[in-house]
């Protein structure tokens, strides 16, 4: 039975739970419910590593430690993602506003073109 867990930097251990027994070897399968938070992108997630009897704690430590660069190296990926400003949400909206009168007015043309070009 795993008594204390270490945990990487990043990581918390919600909790433990029996979720079953081992159809091989009859040994109940314990489920670690870790929360991993990046402090870069600001995002976080729920992660359950299953574990039985067998399973020492140091293998158990390394999936969790496994499972968290995996994920952060995922997030990191994808990139930051924060709310915009309110001065960027008011740009936005005139931006958005702009391009809708502008699809208004080519439709009601009667070939879907507003300008034509000049010959010089």
């Amino acid at each position: 039975m795993v008594t204390e867990l270490w945990m990487p930097r990043g990581s918390t251990l919600v909790g433990s739970a029996v979720g079953g027994r081992n159809a091989e070897t009859g040994a109940s399968i314990v489920v670690h419910t870790f929360k991993f938070h990046d402090k870069e992108t600001g995002r976080s997630t729920i992660v359950k590593i299953p574990a039985d009897s067998s399973m020492s704690q140091a293998h158990i430590e390394d999936m969790a430690a496994q499972s968290l660069e995996t994920w952060l190296a995922e997030v990191r990926a994808k990139g930051r993602k924060r709310k915009p400003t309110p001065e960027q949400r008011k740009e936005i909206g005139r931006v958005l506003n702009e391009f809708r009168k502008y699809t208004r007015r080519r439709r009601q043309s009667s070939n879907g073109i507003l300008y034509y070009r000049g010959t010089h």
